[in-house]
């Protein structure tokens, strides 16, 4: 087993942070897990987006689910993904309301293993990790000085002298809560929030995982998993500074999830770590042909040009042939590890579609070529007649000429009139502009002025 303070003392002083799904976590802890398995604890570096914890409190323990029992609460099932039983949603409830997992989540990859790109094989649930079992805070010294054991910090039994608050009511008795329904189904987590006990408070009591200030602080505060010891309406949360303090469960709190990544199955998987299976781009039509460089950074997180070959040629259009990224479609591309790393072991995350010609080394994803949105102006000519003028001429690429350049019509209407041919009849009309031909363009209906006033006045005689 290694703390966090040990392994700054082997890394120069300094705390480990990597990248992962696009988030930064840092290391906190290294140990085993009940297989034998090498785990390293992630937990996230920082968090700015906040959520409740859950939506009603109240002190008294007495009800099937108390307000701040972590495998109940809303933080679990709906910020964390998880899904799980669900959440007790208002006071006295005895059955728990349902959220669904969701394939978008930004935590989707860490919770959900059908979901493309999915991390969770590489995941180890707390139940495999002993001090998550019986970890507890009331056995002083680093690891706590709250002077009493604490509610959703162990799912088994807490070691040590187990020592639960009781009101001389007994309306708040923690030593009911490990019996309730559910109380311990969050050790089957793939993420989840840590406790009081494993990330102190301060560089003296500093908890299981030994951490740093630098590692417990964030830019906001941060719920922690652990109940107050003496109050079921409140939970412990981490000051901006990294000390600790309670917050009626109500209360909006950053939420900075932990996870186990096991570390001999990721080096077993490959001889580096494997890569991240290719989402879907998109990107507007520019009148060039398009690679991954014409997307967004947000888009191609997954892609590494230096482990990675796309075959941009090879890309099938809507046609079914192999066509260069060009026009306003969707085209299926393929992605490849280079053939020397896969040689050596290297792999995408995930299960390949065979069906699709995917294999371990080869992924297709979709690159969506959108029309390009240009401005228009509908106005009258000099006979008063309806017409288009591009806001800016250099909207229509250079190379699009004939039918690969926008052709503008009208719809009129009014007076019962509906068609795009222009109306005889005398009377008012609105003439609204529309492209007639398929091309790679759109009118930008947000920066448009495309209808305009058309009126077919009395013949003189």
């Amino acid at each position: 087993t290694l703390t966090a303070s040990d392994i700054r003392a082997k890394n120069d002083g300094k705390d480990i942070v990597l990248t992962m799904d696009g988030r930064k976590w840092t290391v906190t802890h290294l140990t085993k897990d009940t297989s034998g398995n090498t785990i390293a604890t992630l937990w996230q570096a920082t968090e700015s987006a906040t959520h409740t914890w859950n939506p009603w409190y109240d002190a008294a323990t007495t009800y099937a689910y108390p307000s701040n029992m972590y495998s109940t609460s809303f933080v679990r099932a709906d910020a964390l993904n998880s899904g799980g039983n669900g959440y007790v949603a208002k006071k006295g409830a005895t059955t728990l309301t349902k959220v669904a997992q969701k394939s978008n989540h930004k935590y989707a990859r860490l919770t959900m293993p059908s979901v493309k790109g999915s991390l969770t094989n590489f995941i180890v649930k707390p139940s495999t990790i002993a001090y998550q079992g019986n970890q507890n805070n009331n056995v002083g010294g680093t690891i706590g000085n709250i002077g009493y054991t604490m509610p959703n910090e162990a799912y088994g039994t807490p070691s040590g002298a187990i020592k639960w608050y009781v009101n001389s009511s007994k309306t708040t008795d923690m030593s009911t809560m490990p019996s309730k329904t559910g109380y311990d189904a969050w050790k089957y987590d793939y993420i989840w929030l840590p406790s009081l006990t494993e990330t102190g408070r301060d560089e003296t009591v500093n908890g299981i995982w030994a951490l740093s200030d630098s590692q417990r602080s964030n830019s906001i505060a941060s719920w922690l998993r652990s109940a107050s010891f003496g109050y079921a309406n409140t939970v412990c949360y981490l000051q901006p500074n990294g000390t600790n303090n309670y917050k009626n469960v109500n209360d909006n709190c950053a939420v900075r999830p932990a996870l186990h990544l096991n570390l001999d199955l990721v080096a077993k998987h490959s001889g580096d770590v494997a890569l991240l299976e290719p989402n879907d781009v998109t990107a507007e039509y520019k009148g060039t042909t398009l690679t991954l460089d014409d997307v967004s950074d947000e888009q191609k997180k997954w892609f590494d040009s230096n482990k990675i070959n796309i075959d941009y040629a090879g890309a099938v259009g809507s046609d079914g042939g192999a066509n260069a990224i060009l026009d306003a479609e969707i085209y299926k591309v393929k992605a490849e590890i280079k053939a020397e790393l896969a040689a050596g072991g290297l792999t995408f995350t995930g299960t390949p579609d065979t069906s699709a010609g995917e294999s371990d080394t080869v992924r297709y994803f979709n690159f969506t070529v959108t029309k390009k949105k240009i401005g228009i102006t509908a106005a009258l000519d000099s006979g008063g007649l309806p017409t288009v003028t591009l806001k800016n001429a250099g909207d229509v690429y250079s190379g699009d000429t004939g039918d690969r350049a926008p052709k503008f019509g009208f719809t009129y209407t009014g007076n019962g009139y509906n068609s795009d041919t222009p109306p005889t009849a005398v009377g008012t009309y609105t003439a609204t502009a529309k492209i007639t031909n398929e091309c790679n363009y759109q009118i930008d209906t947000g920066s448009s002025a495309i209808s305009v006033t058309y009126k077919v006045n009395k013949k003189s005689v």
